[in-house]
């Protein structure tokens, strides 16, 4: 599209997952009371109610900026299926929910008497009818089956040059309709605007409809609500790995806090860091190289750099208190973390050979750090009396800006694979649920309706 830029100046964070802030304190109590159940003891329960304390209160946040167009205005775009299958009412409604979620375009619709041709081609009538109704971008597809496969044939023009920015064949086996419709999407709005932005990426969070906090996961848009566990246990704080195969999350199931790695592939989870005492997701690195998690193995809750297999390279801090909720630079070269070494927690940054420390906060009860998936900005949270509400600070300048104000707690941000978005949990409704935003604190609205307590939730790369 002529005139269209989308400028992204960067200003959010991946999150932390520790333990939030209400949800924290209660897992923690149901470690010790497994601890008390198992007669394990009696130092290590006091070890960690100890530690419970100093990651009392932990959640998540961000922001982006963004700017559409000159002047900011949206992209108005029609999206016409050229025959009457029940796979295109269905992949026509998806795509439209696409791109009405990703901000950047209204969604035309037009009078029953001002259809356009059911051809794959953009002709002079058609075009007349898009200038009438002010539509910028047309976009036509049809659907044919065969074999039990769908076959879509996407176009996609310019209204104002009357050129065709793209057409694409996509072939899915015909109960992959989400999925067809989800990358059409993306090559919409890649070929539009040059920004890749996923519809397909997994939200995994932890919640208790089951009786037990286990890990689910859900489609951006609620649809598609998956359990993954199965432990009847606490199992909390998941993180994706960067190629989205696995799912990183600490469980009592064995009747200690350990680290399991669920593969979605082989759909089971197998333990990946079991050392004895606490043992705590961090951050799995952009390249796919490294995890970092915290164990309390020597002592004090310390941070530790693994190997993607999850083999110990180094121990990378050491201080007295808490060094926890570590997150990964875009450069997987170093890392923000929360401590409480010097009294209530702050914000430092490091890099992966435990050296290059510097302090980022300096006041106010902060937690919860997550690097923007395209760097430049770390979002977090800072507790404001009882409650806590999602921030961004910008790396550059150290300004901080608040995202959430006067809405429940709200916790647990995590970036889309884009950092256009954010998912947070949030109990402004009574309880615990998800809820998504765009990456500059606007557009606030739950994720589906999701039954019982939802937290620590995390987008997939």
């Amino acid at each position: 599209m002529k005139n269209y830029k989308l400028k992204i100046k960067s200003c959010f964070l991946m999150l932390f997952n520790y333990f939030r802030s209400c949800e924290s304190t209660q897992v923690v109590l149901d470690l010790t009371s497994e601890i008390v159940k198992k007669k394990t003891v009696i130092f290590r329960f006091f070890f960690i109610l100890h530690f419970t304390f100093y990651i009392f209160n932990c959640l998540y946040c961000a922001d982006i900026f963004l700017q559409l167009k000159s002047g900011g205005r949206k992209t108005n775009i029609f999206i016409y299926p050229t025959d009457n299958s029940r796979h295109s009412a269905d992949i026509q409604k998806i795509v439209s929910e696409d791109l009405v979620y990703s901000g950047i375009f209204n969604l035309i619709s037009l009078p029953p008497d001002q259809l356009f041709a059911k051809k794959l081609d953009f002709n002079k009538t058609d075009r007349d009818i898009a200038v009438a109704n002010g539509i910028d971008t047309i976009v036509k597809f049809e659907i044919k089956t065969s074999k039990n496969k769908i076959i879509l044939s996407g176009y996609c023009w310019d209204v104002v040059s009357a050129k065709k920015i793209f057409d694409k064949d996509y072939k899915y086996a015909d109960y992959e309709t989400r999925k067809v419709a989800h990358n059409f999407s993306e090559d919409i709005i890649k070929s539009l605007t040059g920004q890749k932005i996923s519809f397909s990426s997994k939200i995994a969070f932890s919640n208790t409809m089951s009786g037990s906090k286990e890990i689910w996961c859900v489609d951006y848009d609620g649809k598609n609500l998956t359990r993954i566990t199965y432990n009847n246990s606490i199992s909390v704080l998941p993180k994706f790995s960067s190629d989205g195969k696995y799912i990183y999350y600490t469980t009592y199931k064995e009747g200690n806090p350990d680290i399991f790695r669920y593969d979605f592939e082989k759909n089971r989870s197998v333990p990946f860091i079991t050392f004895q005492g606490l043992n705590i997701t961090g951050s799995a690195s952009c390249d796919g190289k490294y995890f970092i998690a915290t164990l309390s193995k020597d002592g004090d809750p310390e941070l530790y750099l693994f190997t993607a297999e999850g083999k110990i390279i180094r121990r990378l801090t050491y201080s007295r208190g808490v060094d926890t909720a570590a997150s990964f630079s875009p450069n997987s070269n170093e890392f923000v973390f929360v401590s409480d070494r010097g009294g209530n927690p702050q914000l430092y940054i490091m890099d992966i050979e435990g050296t290059n420390l510097r302090k980022i906060t300096y006041s106010g009860y902060n937690d919860s750090p997550c690097w923007s998936p395209v760097g430049g900005a770390i979002a977090f949270t800072k507790r404001n009396g009882a409650i806590f509400d999602i921030y961004v600070m910008d790396v550059s300048t150290n300004k901080e800006y608040q995202l959430t104000k006067n809405s429940g707690s709200n916790e647990n941000p995590a970036f889309s694979t884009d950092g256009r978005r954010i998912i947070f949990s949030s109990n402004r409704t009574g309880k615990y649920e998800l809820f998504s935003m765009f990456a500059d604190g606007s557009k606030q609205k739950p994720v589906g309706s999701i039954a019982k307590e939802s937290t620590n939730p995390v987008w997939s790369q």
